[in-house]
């Protein structure tokens, strides 16, 4: 099971890419901060399914040092057991670290989806990304270019 935080799902759609992540893992899982957060009320694509989150104690407790979103995320994954967890945020990131899950960010969805020969260029996309104000690193977007044998 995939979950994902809202950075990755709202990059995707603004370029257009957004079924990238229905080809690479055919179901994700948000909570509905993310949903709110992405979809604002709209329909949601029907690969993308909704999960309240169970026990919201430890979702207060991410609250003191993450948003709703992130904090909700990590909350899911945690009470799923998922196989892992879409986020970028670099303190939400270390959070899910420490609590032994699985992460990746967008970064990583793009060099996976290149591995499966579902996009042709990270670089391309990263490119399209930093138009969109996302923020990138030059180490992070030169060891993606390294990684997908761009560079």
């Amino acid at each position: 099971m995939i979950v994902s935080n809202s950075s990755c799902l709202i990059i995707l759609e603004k370029l257009g890419k957004q079924d990238l992540l229905e080809k690479m893992f055919r179901r994700i899982v948000i909570p509905r901060a993310v949903s709110e957060e992405v979809f604002g009320g709209k329909e949601l694509p029907p690969w993308i399914e909704i999960k309240e989150i169970q026990h919201t104690l430890s979702q207060v407790f991410f609250e003191k040092t993450l948003g709703k979103g992130e904090s909700e995320a990590i909350a899911l994954a945690l009470e799923l057991r998922a196989d892992l967890l879409i986020v970028d945020d670099l303190a939400a990131r270390r959070t899910a670290e420490k609590t032994g899950l699985r992460i990746t960010g967008v970064i990583g969805v793009l060099l996976e989806g290149k591995k499966r020969e579902l996009i042709n260029s990270v670089r391309d996309v990263m490119n399209e990304m930093r138009m969109h104000d996302f923020r990138i690193s030059e180490e992070t977007y030169k060891n993606a270019l390294v990684l997908a044998g761009e560079e």
